[in-house]
């Protein structure tokens, strides 16, 4: 069984060229059904696939942005340095679902995604993943980043349960 969505993600990228680029503060909005590799016994998407969709998610916000295009041209990669997920509601098998992923706060290194999911008109679950870009094998400033990619780092005000959620980080004693 393939893991990874790569279908699912070359659909994506293929699809990206047909459509408006967005700005980097703009939100990406992708539209999926649950499938039979997105489930669980419980016949609902798995826990561990949200992250995976999540990943879709940020890819197709760069592929939107530029970014990837750009990143590709520089050699730098993507890195993701924690992500946390909430559940609300369960996403049945083959029910169709939204996912709307944005950049809700940057610092000096990382670049912090949000990506909802929505199905039947509510919030269904959140991922908040802490990102970053790597040249040569090291991480570069969001600063560095962004001459790279030609653009100006907005101000995003840092939301006070994403302070929380970067303070915890130093709580934790397995990074000490």
């Amino acid at each position: 069984m393939i893991n990874y969505p790569y279908l699912r993600l070359f659909r994506t990228y293929t699809k990206s060229f047909g459509k408006e680029p967005i700005d980097i503060t703009e939100e990406s909005v992708l539209n999926f059904r649950a499938g039979l590799f997105d489930i669980d016994p419980y016949l609902e998407v798995n826990n561990g696939r949200y992250h995976t969709l999540g990943d879709i998610g940020r890819f197709n916000h760069g592929f939107r942005t530029g970014f990837y295009k750009n990143s590709r041209a520089h050699g730098i990669t993507f890195t993701l340095a924690g992500a946390t997920a909430k559940y609300r509601h369960r996403i049945p098998f083959w029910k169709k679902f939204e996912m709307r992923t944005k950049i809700v706060y940057t610092d000096d290194r990382w670049v912090y995604y949000m990506t909802d999911f929505h199905s039947n008109g509510k919030l269904s679950s959140s991922i908040l993943a802490r990102t970053g870009c790597v040249k040569n094998g090291k991480l570069i400033s969001t600063q560095d980043s962004a001459r790279y990619f030609n653009l100006k780092v907005p101000k995003y005000e840092l939301p006070e349960w994403v302070s929380l959620w970067i303070q915890s980080d130093s709580k934790y004693p397995g990074f000490k």
